[in-house]
């Protein structure tokens, strides 16, 4: 519930900035609030709700696609976590769910030595 608040948010703050852009107003003061939260989150804070979310709404594909664009840019032990829950979490899935979210206990091995690889020192 937090989770999709917060994206909420994000989304009602990218709006509000877009119309004030457009409408030629300045977007700090458009959007002021009589009501104002603040919320710092980090983008490895950010992936982990993200990857989350995927997995409960069966977006297993999404998640995993999110979660290699990351780990290629940002490779931080945060992120090495994340990837591992991840697979952790679908290898508790049988086959036939996997398979309904098009998705397969061979994929989550072949994930986890490709999140392996990323992460091995050259």
């Amino acid at each position: 519930m937090f989770e999709d608040e917060y994206i909420i948010r994000l989304i009602k703050t990218g709006v509000k900035a877009a119309v004030a852009l457009f409408a030629g107003k300045d977007a700090i003061k458009s959007d002021i609030d009589t009501k104002n939260y603040n919320m710092t989150i980090s983008e490895d804070d950010l992936l982990e709700v993200m990857i989350k979310k995927y997995i409960r709404e069966g977006k297993i594909n999404e998640a995993e696609n999110i979660l290699f664009e990351v780990i290629e840019s940002c490779k931080t032990e945060k992120n090495l976590e994340i990837g591992l829950f991840f697979y952790k979490e679908l290898s508790k899935w049988d086959e036939a769910k996997l398979q309904k979210h098009s998705f397969s206990k061979f994929e989550i091995q072949q994930g986890l030595k490709d999140v392996q690889k990323l992460y091995k020192k050259d």
